[in-house]
């Protein structure tokens, strides 16, 4: 049995125009009222992992602590009480090991 003239069974109901595009009968209706869903676990990890790494870099203090001496001076002065640990006792840019 073949299908009726003008009909095809892979276009599943749409019309065929005069330049052979196919036209679905359907629309696909988008709802303006839905909210687009978003991720908060990622950016919350980021803003605690900042959050502890300033305390910790608060509680560290390099300058009070810190002689000068074989392991040199803090790293990034300028930021005060915040600035790092030497680079040859942390070479990460944090604070010191027993901080």
């Amino acid at each position: 049995m073949q299908p009726a003239t003008g009909d095809d069974i892979e276009s599943r109901g749409a019309k065929r125009s005069r330049n052979n595009s196919y036209s679905s009968g359907s629309t696909y209706v988008i709802e303006e009222t839905e909210t687009q869903w978003t991720s908060w676990l990622v950016p919350m990890i980021v803003v605690a992992n900042i959050a502890v790494f300033v305390v910790i870099m608060y509680i560290n203090n390099c300058p009070k602590h810190q002689q000068v001496g074989p392991g040199g001076k803090c790293v990034a002065r300028f930021l005060g009480r915040f600035s790092f640990e030497p680079l040859k006792e942390n070479p990460l840019f944090g604070p010191s090991s027993s901080t």
